[in-house]
């Protein structure tokens, strides 16, 4: 008689990593760390670990010695999603094969995690990138806006080397895999898109991928002629240092209404984009900048899984904020006080616009008003360092049949747990996987938006 060879949990969660891996479509492209500080003790909700950035300098012509400050920053990951899916199965199903039961039970499982996962991911960026192409609402249909987009990236000294990723929901990657299915060569690659419907790799200095789990939101209202207000102008504004985000004071709303969404883009008249690293001017159109929540993102209610990452409350110095719909509204006198990231760095070494806003310099919300209360895709045109995904260890528990984490810090940059415990009254082993991450906004100017 021929034993039988039981599948055991750690097998089944070196398996579970690699399929966890595979899944992924956006959150595949971005940087991911794996925290090792938590891999003895394992890690809770709102556990936090950093990512250093380097620091930045200007240099300085002629002999004499001109010694200059470091400034070395870092940029939080917040661990505040934990995702688990929780299924049973049999002692008659740890009897199959490794292939079988994958596909069976361990696949559908941990898809339904990478999906959580893209999904967050993928709409934290959004919220995260300042810089859009292209108009909401209007479904992209050249070469050139996606030409444009390498470029800007470029412009902001964008490594030449690593992963340079545009990733689209499918119904936008169908309609530009149509205007531009005519100009590829070879032959070979014109066949690749009619028989996937995906547009060939490396076009326009891209990597294209399709990913349904790409965001789409509805543009703010607007109203009224949105000015810098004279005074105060907010601690977005700096002439030295840096910031990831700041408040920037505006006036000139419709009085008391909901102007400005979560996610919006503004411009200021006058403030230009420059080069991080020479500081000079580059392009027409004036620099953009995003709409953050004031209050910053919260962590989820236990047992929730909202579509969108929860907002927190914030008060403001200039009227309200919604958490429940992101919205921004106006005070009585159309007042606003709004957090945009990146800060307006006028000078210094991290210096990224020609000249601080001049008062009273008016403000474009997503490029006029012809573009409010839109419902606009969000495509993705990223380095791989433009955003990054933390992972780390959960605990493993005590008092259960079997529990066991797999990780690979190298890589994969994940780490998932499994935990198993035998029910005798049904001969059966409840199991749930459990991963514990946190997306973050590490370069902002090495991302863009592709609006649809």
């Amino acid at each position: 008689m021929v034993a039988q060879t039981l599948l055991t949990m750690s097998y089944i969660t070196n398996e579970a990593l690699v399929v966890l891996e595979n899944e992924l479509v956006f959150a595949n492209r971005v940087e991911r760390q794996y925290s090792d500080e938590f891999a003895q003790t394992g890690a809770k909700i709102g556990a936090t670990c950093n990512i250093r950035r380097p620091p930045r300098y200007r240099g300085t012509l002629g002999a004499p010695l001109n010694v200059e400050n470091t400034f070395e920053s870092s940029v939080p990951i917040s661990l505040n999603y934990q995702y688990h899916v929780d299924v049973q199965f049999t002692t008659q199903d740890l009897a199959l094969s490794m292939d079988m039961f994958k596909e069976r039970i361990l696949r559908p499982q941990v898809a339904t995690v990478a999906n959580f996962i893209d999904t967050y991911t993928a709409y934290y960026s959004f919220l995260n990138t300042a810089a859009m192409l292209g108009t909401p609402g209007v479904q992209p249909t050249s070469y050139k806006q996606f030409s444009d987009g390498r470029a800007t990236l470029a412009s902001e000294a964008c490594p030449r080397v690593g992963e340079k990723n545009c990733v689209l929901d499918p119904i936008t990657m169908s309609a530009i895999s149509d205007s531009l299915k005519g100009i590829f060569n070879p032959q070979a690659t014109i066949g690749d898109i009619y028989e996937e419907g995906l547009i060939a790799r490396r076009t326009a200095g891209l990597d294209w991928w399709e990913d349904q789990n790409i965001p789409s939101y509805t543009t703010g209202a607007q109203g009224g002629t949105p000015q810098i207000a004279t005074v105060p102008a907010g601690t977005a504004l700096l002439t030295d240092g840096w910031s990831q985000q700041g408040t920037l004071q505006t006036k000139g709303w419709t009085a008391s209404t909901a102007v400005v969404q979560v996610g919006d883009v503004i411009q200021i008249a006058g403030v230009l984009p420059v080069n991080p690293q020479n500081r000079l001017q580059y392009g027409r159109t004036a620099r953009q900048f995003v709409v953050l929540p004031p209050g910053g993102f919260a962590v989820p209610t236990p047992g929730a899984a909202p579509p969108t990452p929860p907002l927190s409350p914030a008060t403001l110095a200039n009227g309200t904020f919604n958490p429940a719909t992101g919205q921004y509204t106006s005070d009585s006198g159309g007042l606003l006080t709004l957090v945009i990231g990146d800060c307006i760095i006028s000078g210094g070494q991290f210096q990224n616009v020609t000249a601080a806003p001049a008062a009273s310099a008016n403000i474009t919300v997503n490029g006029g008003t012809g573009n409010a209360s839109v419902f606009t895709p969000q495509g993705l045109i990223f380095h791989k360092y433009a955003y990054a995904l933390g992972f780390a260890d959960l605990p493993l528990p005590r008092g259960v049949e079997f529990a066991a984490r797999a990780y690979d810090d190298e890589d994969v940059g994940m780490s998932i747990r499994c935990v198993t415990q035998y029910t005798i009254n049904n001969d059966s082993e409840p199991t749930r996987c459990d991963v514990l991450f946190g997306p973050a906004s590490l370069y902002r100017t090495l991302g863009l938006r592709a609006a649809g």
